[in-house]
């Protein structure tokens, strides 16, 4: 049976397993710190212990509580973009699958868009149209490649399409929009942390805790998810149901991690496939390492954007792009067919 391109990986020992989950976590810790610290004024560690004891200087608390937010938020979206990507790349088995090409990010921009454009704009209706457009976008595609089962080609390819359809919407009601809003949408449209608030953060932060352990636990039938079509049912596991509640949970959290931080792509492209690099493909190892790969990548893309032209900022999702498409390049030719 033809299987898809994919890149092969080795066997990867525990001791290293446990050396790489250590060195990223602790690279999640730097970072975090780093954000906090950079910025158009650099602060120092004091000043965060200051701030922590409700002590700090009107500026310092100043910067400290707009820079908080938004670095919770990359981490937090990053690793819920990441374990989204997991998820679909595991259940259709592709390495080049993740959730802005199967169209459920761009349903997610595309209902914001829609709340952000209408009169009754507000951080909650943002919150419901982004998760919305994102469950559509994602049901919309599912009952379409559904032909007495889900193939995973078609899986795609349906995918690829509703993205570039809600793109194109998205395009046609920004056209009609008040000029005045382009900035802001723009501005959601490419990825950005900028201005983010705890109520944003907060749903993303329930529904990852809730769905981390629920993926940790189903990391076997993922395992034999990833092999071929006939393995699973052969083992008992049923295949459809499972596979859909897997998808459901991928984007759910796609959907809500574009309520945080706007539309980015490629996150849930590298993290899972880097993890795999580093440690191997089983969802054991790769589900821990992908999620904070995720967030170090996003929060070192905002840390650079806030830093590298300050006081200007750059958004986030345009220097994550400038990352992941190189590597997706480089993805695709070495999963070219042998």
């Amino acid at each position: 049976t033809r299987e898809p391109p994919r890149v092969r990986f080795g066997v990867r020992s525990r001791v290293r397993f446990r050396v790489t989950l250590v060195v990223v976590a602790l690279g999640v810790a730097g970072v975090l710190l780093l954000g906090l610290l950079a910025g158009h004024t650099w602060l120092l560690t004091g000043d965060i212990a200051l701030w922590l004891q409700g002590q700090a200087a009107p500026p310092i608390a100043f910067a400290l509580d707009e820079r908080a937010p938004r670095v919770v938020a990359a981490v937090v979206a990053g690793g819920a973009l990441a374990l989204s990507g997991t998820l679909i790349q595991g259940v259709s088995r592709n390495p080049l699958a993740d959730p802005s090409i199967l169209g459920v990010t761009g349903g997610g921009g595309l209902g914001a868009v829609l709340v952000i454009t209408s009169a009754a704009s507000s951080t909650g209706g943002m919150i419901a149209g982004a998760v919305t457009g994102s469950l559509l976008a994602f049901a919309l595609v599912y009952l379409l490649s559904w032909r007495g089962g889900l193939s995973a080609d078609r899986f795609l390819l349906v995918g690829i399409g509703v993205s570039y359809f809600t793109v194109s919407l998205t395009t046609f009601f920004l056209l009609r929009s008040n000029p005045w809003d382009t900035p802001r949408i723009y501005t959601w449209l490419s990825g950005t942390t900028y201005g983010r608030a705890w109520e944003q953060i907060l749903p993303l932060v329930i529904v990852l805790v809730i769905a981390l352990p629920f993926v940790v636990s189903s990391r076997r039938e993922l395992d034999v998810l990833s092999l071929d079509e006939d393995t699973p049912r052969l083992v008992g596991i049923r295949l459809e149901p499972v596979r859909l509640l897997l998808l459901a949970v991928a984007a759910v959290l796609a959907a809500l991690s574009v309520t945080a931080i706007g539309v980015i792509g490629f996150v849930g492209l590298v993290a899972p496939h880097a993890a795999r690099a580093l440690v191997g493909a089983r969802h054991a190892r790769v589900i821990p390492v992908a999620v904070l790969l995720g967030g170090l990548l996003v929060a070192v893309a905002d840390t650079i954007g806030r830093t590298v032209i300050a006081p200007a900022q750059l958004p986030a999702g345009l220097v994550v792009a400038l990352i992941g498409a190189p590597y997706f390049v480089w993805l695709l030719w070495r999963s070219r067919d042998a």
